[in-house]
């Protein structure tokens, strides 16, 4: 019999920076957040204003019960 595996379940956060924003700060604040809390870039849009928003996404590891 074969075992199926879960679906992976992601974590989703939105970030946006401003046009006046320098990339440096973006880039800074983007590397902190997968150095320290784990998060992949999903998606990345600039809008006509100038306006960047970034999808972030992490896995959600289930927690095993165990006895």
């Amino acid at each position: 019999m074969k075992r199926q595996r879960p679906a992976m379940t992601y974590e989703v956060r939105k970030v946006s920076f401003s046009r006046d924003t320098p990339r440096s700060v973006s880039l800074q604040e983007l590397n902190d957040e997968a150095e320290y809390g784990k998060w992949e870039l999903a998606r990345t849009r600039i809008s006509m204003g100038g306006t960047k928003t970034v999808w972030l996404r992490r896995k959600i590891m289930p927690l095993t019960l165990s006895s």
